[in-house]
């Protein structure tokens, strides 16, 4: 049977896209033996031939739920984001997840969704944090900013944003479709992080999680106001999250007083025992599926 990753072509990604979205595809494909396609994760209720479709990421912008009974799912690193609870969720929806579960979750608060509609499901994290560590550290590193608002930089030192690289890998504003060329540029901005970077300072959970991955320092930082929010749950278990502020007047100034609060040189992680029993729950999803198709 086929097996195919998600892709992000719909008119949803019109004005923009996330090579976040792009990543974690990257990531995933990595774990597979092979990838024969791709399909659209908006609208994975039209797939009409049967294929191993992975289902991780965050779900979705769409109603068009559930997916095709030509697809046959493998739940991983899957994320509901709280906006699509209403449409995961219908009696429809449930059954289905029932149907494949136990459902491997990205994160802690889609995991309790999941066993609060009587749905068996585990946490798996997130295919992104099996990314390759990287082999040298470079000499001369550089400081990455990635999807900072100008507000949140004055939580950094003068010194490190006098010098940083400024990256917004969320909102790539260019009228792309192509699903090969996005995933190119996506695996080209992971090179440049992986090749140059001392340290990424970041509000991405799919730049910060590559990047820890990869063995590089990160900081991550976060509106004070979306401390809540459980998509980024998982940063916290990792390197720990710095709320700052993002509202207000006086966020500037509040933010400039949090700075010497955070730890600016941060050692890198090294998670290969957390990577190997991803890959290892990974591999268990992947067969359980597969056996059945």
């Amino acid at each position: 049977m086929d097996i195919r990753v998600l892709e992000f072509t719909s008119p949803v990604f019109e004005r923009f896209f996330n090579l976040g979205d792009d990543i974690q595809s990257l990531a995933v494909s990595r774990l597979l033996p092979k990838v024969d396609g791709y399909v659209c994760r908006e609208a994975l209720n039209h797939v009409d031939t049967e294929c191993v479709v992975p289902m991780n990421g965050f779900f979705m912008n769409t109603d068009n739920w559930p997916p095709s009974a030509k697809v046959y799912p493998v739940f991983f690193a899957f994320h509901v984001r709280p906006e699509s609870q209403k449409h995961i969720f219908t009696p429809a929806g449930i059954d289905y997840l029932k149907k494949w579960a136990p459902i491997g979750c990205r994160d802690q608060g889609t995991l309790a969704l999941m066993q609060a509609h009587g749905i068996d499901a585990y946490y798996s994290k997130c295919v992104t944090l099996t990314l390759p560590r990287r082999e040298t550290t470079p000499e001369n590193g550089q400081v990455f900013l990635a999807g900072l608002s100008d507000t949140a930089k004055h939580a950094l030192p003068r010194s490190l944003r006098k010098e940083a690289i400024v990256v917004d890998q969320a909102k790539i504003r260019l009228p792309i479709t192509d699903s090969k060329l996005k995933l190119m540029l996506a695996e080209e901005l992971l090179k440049q992080y992986r090749d140059r970077a001392r340290l990424v300072v970041t509000s991405k959970i799919h730049c910060a999680m590559p990047c820890i991955a990869m063995g590089i320092p990160v900081v991550f930082l976060y509106d004070k106001n979306k401390q809540d929010d459980y998509r980024v749950k998982i940063i916290n278990d990792l390197v720990g999250i710095n709320y700052v502020y993002e509202h207000g007047p006086a966020a500037r100034i509040r933010n400039h007083a949090l700075s010497n609060r955070i730890d600016w040189s941060p050692a890198p992680l090294n998670i290969e025992e957390m990577k190997d029993d991803i890959r290892q729950k990974f591999a268990v999803a992947f067969q359980r599926v597969t056996s059945v198709g």
